[in-house]
């Protein structure tokens, strides 16, 4: 492993630790506000107990986290093979944002659930169980292989494509459309104005390197 490697893992794990730290300090100092509903959208019989309202609470900002770390991924994400850096600064908030979402994944199926699949599999709660499996485990991959190989096949390019697109479209579906807070929704659609100024200024770079 190179050095500026082990710097970027370091920042990568600092980032990350440091977010997980804030989310578990916000979560054990909001137990006793009534922030979210024990109740499931669209209302019906509460599904969850009082006792696990400080861990419904940090998922909710584990994944808002996650959602946070993975906005200037995304937006530099268009820039990725315009130079070394550019590549490494993603790469740490591509990967803290998965780290973070790891957290969130394993609260909500393990400690929320109780790894009752049955449960996760028709809650209200997650509107799309399956894919956002699916999702994760792609996540790890295009994480592993942004650490491990710098190829440009083909390939490598239209998945790491897919799984940016994706997950813009799931955090952005779950936190400004179905966000249950205004906080929430507030960011998604930071997320999707970071994303869309990102985007529009690789495209007048990309349009004034053409016209030169």
């Amino acid at each position: 492993m190179t050095t500026s490697t082990s710097r970027s893992a370091g920042i990568t794990l600092a980032l990350s630790g440091l977010s997980l730290a804030v989310c578990f300090a916000a979560a054990w100092w909001s137990r006793d506000l009534v922030l979210f509903s024990l109740t499931p959208p669209g209302g019906g019989t509460a599904d969850m107990v009082e006792a696990l309202r400080q861990d419904l609470h940090l998922t909710f900002f584990t994944i808002w986290a996650s959602l946070l770390l993975a906005t200037p991924a995304l937006a530099l994400f268009p820039t990725i093979r315009q130079s070394a850096r550019v590549y490494q600064t993603w790469r740490i908030f591509w990967t803290a944002s998965l780290l973070v979402f790891a957290v969130h994944f394993y609260w909500a199926t393990v400690v929320i659930f109780g790894n009752d699949w049955q449960r996760i599999l028709n809650t209200p709660r997650v509107s799309a169980p399956r894919l956002d499996t699916v999702f994760a485990l792609w996540w790890v991959v295009d994480v592993v292989l942004a650490w491990t190989t710098r190829t440009e096949a083909v390939w490598l390019r239209l998945q790491r494509l897919g799984v940016h697109l994706l997950a813009f479209v799931l955090f952005f579906m779950g936190a400004a459309r179905e966000g249950e807070l205004a906080a929430s929704r507030a960011l998604g659609w930071f997320m999707a104005v970071v994303v869309a100024a990102g985007l529009i200024a690789w495209l007048a770079r990309r349009r004034a390197r053409t016209t030169v």
